[in-house]
């Protein structure tokens, strides 16, 4: 046996291949010499073992082909492997908390062997970067985690679930050399700084009247902040889950009283900034800190809410609303997260509570979707790295202003839903969708688009 590819006449015309003896066929980083074989009376493409073998795939039933006429090259794909830091344990789907890691990552993967792509999820100890090939995993329907020996992919969809996984030697290292390889792409790079987005967004004008003003946390800033306005927050730059934020309220008789979101809340009163940063020191622990003007926000039957929007780009590489909700605070307190005791209900129930009627409605929906378009628009043309998806927290004030209070790079989702199934499903879909576009096999409506450069697949 030696490697080889079989092309159809009919695949060969719609890609506009030549006809060669030879040529590169490439699957994710690994390009290998194939001899062409033309078939006349047959559709699609196969092939041999021999190449199957170099190219580390079992079969190419699942893939689909594309010609590369710069470089006179076959692309078999598209390869989307999804980083995680670890595989989680052998359990059943049915078991798990839905907003774990371990659901999400048996939910992608579920996905994944429905798509016409080869989808698997690695580690970064599993990379062999010598031969270009990665050990992937694959979840089996029987339960527990199946492994397999893959081409390093085409993109990188990045799940690394904590910062503080994120920021280890090995993961920079190894999300350094995936960026690196010549045929790699890397989404989601890397969680969001918040001062830095601060910085990146207030450089649209467009979207300053959106920004609740934000400064770096030091003495001089505080001061200037508790002088301006009545309620501020000071959040960790890096944080996430509404872990370690501070509220401060200035009292009747110019004291502040603050609240510190750690393990529970602890309250206490301070009369200055320079006794504030003493006193919460304990809690911030050295770490970099944003201090945030508070907002007058409306209320959901008395409670502090914020929209949470999951922005996604699609199979043709367009920004879309995935999924809208809202979070509520449970009782007195400020803070919305889930991981804090908030509850979710419907965007339809709360915007239905605030505005009443169907057109004003619409408007404001048609008002978040132009803000999220704007701020990923933003983040898309002035940082440095491709975001495949954002979630937003928006608050709306209590004459209906939006304001953008947080952005999220990546936006932990839950395998069951107040809302529809379907909408559910797409909000895991979609990034391998996108991540196929950017392997160069655009998709359309969750199908496969119809494209010179795309072709059905025959093993």
């Amino acid at each position: 046996m030696s490697k080889e590819i079989y092309l159809s006449r009919k695949l060969m015309e719609q890609n506009n291949i030549p006809p060669l003896d030879m040529i590169e066929v490439r699957t994710g980083s690994i390009v290998v010499w194939s001899r062409v074989r033309t078939r006349e009376n047959s559709e699609g493409f196969a092939i041999s073992p021999d190449l199957a073998r170099a190219l580390s795939l079992k079969g190419s039933g699942k893939l689909r082909l594309r010609y590369e006429p710069e470089e006179n090259r076959i692309h078999l794909g598209p390869v989307i492997g999804i980083l995680a830091a670890a595989l989680p344990n052998r359990s059943r789907l049915d078991d798990m908390e839905p907003t774990s890691l371990q659901a999400e990552l048996i939910y992608l993967s579920r996905i994944g062997k429905g798509m016409r792509a080869l989808v698997y999820i690695f580690l970064p100890s599993g990379i062999n970067w010598n031969d270009k090939t990665v050990k992937g995993y694959n979840y089996r329907d029987r339960g527990g985690w199946e492994s397999s020996q893959y081409p390093l992919p085409d993109v990188v969809y990045n799940r690394i679930a904590s910062r503080k996984s994120e920021i280890k030697e090995s993961v920079q290292s190894t999300l350094q050399r995936l960026a690196e390889l010549e045929y790699c792409q890397v989404f989601n790079p890397s969680y969001l700084n918040k001062w830095q987005v601060y910085e990146t967004l207030r450089q649209n004008p467009g979207l300053i009247p959106h920004l609740p003003e934000t400064r770096r946390l030091n003495e001089e800033n505080l001061s200037y902040m508790m002088g301006r306005y009545g309620e501020l927050y000071l959040k960790p730059s890096n944080g996430s889950l509404g872990i370690g934020i501070i509220k401060v309220r200035k009292q009747a008789d110019s004291t502040f009283k603050y609240t510190v979101y750690s393990r529970g809340r602890i309250n206490s009163n301070c009369n200055s900034a320079n006794q504030l940063l003493r006193k919460t020191s304990a809690y911030r622990k050295g770490k970099p800190y944003i201090v945030q003007q508070g907002l007058d926000l409306s209320r959901y039957h008395g409670s502090v809410f914020d929209l949470r929007v999951i922005f996604q780009k699609n199979g043709q590489g367009e920004w879309q609303i995935a999924k809208k909700f809202a979070r509520v605070a449970p009782g007195k307190s400020s803070i919305s997260n889930l991981s804090r005791g908030g509850r979710v209900i419907t965007s339809r129930v709360l915007m239905k509570s605030l505005f009443k009627r169907k057109a004003l409605i619409e408007e404001k929906n048609c008002r978040i979707k132009e803000l999220c378009l704007k701020v990923a628009s933003t983040l898309d043309k002035l940082s440095l790295g491709n975001f495949g998806e954002l979630g937003f927290d928006i608050g709306i004030d209590k004459k209906g202003w939006l304001w953008l209070i947080e952005v999220n790079s990546k936006p932990r989702k839950t395998t069951s839903t107040v809302s529809s199934k379907l909408v559910m499903r797409n909000t895991f879909k979609r990034p391998l969708e996108y991540g196929s576009y950017l392997a160069g096999f655009p998709v359309k409506n969750g199908r496969r688009r119809s494209l010179k450069t795309s072709s059905s697949i025959q093993s």
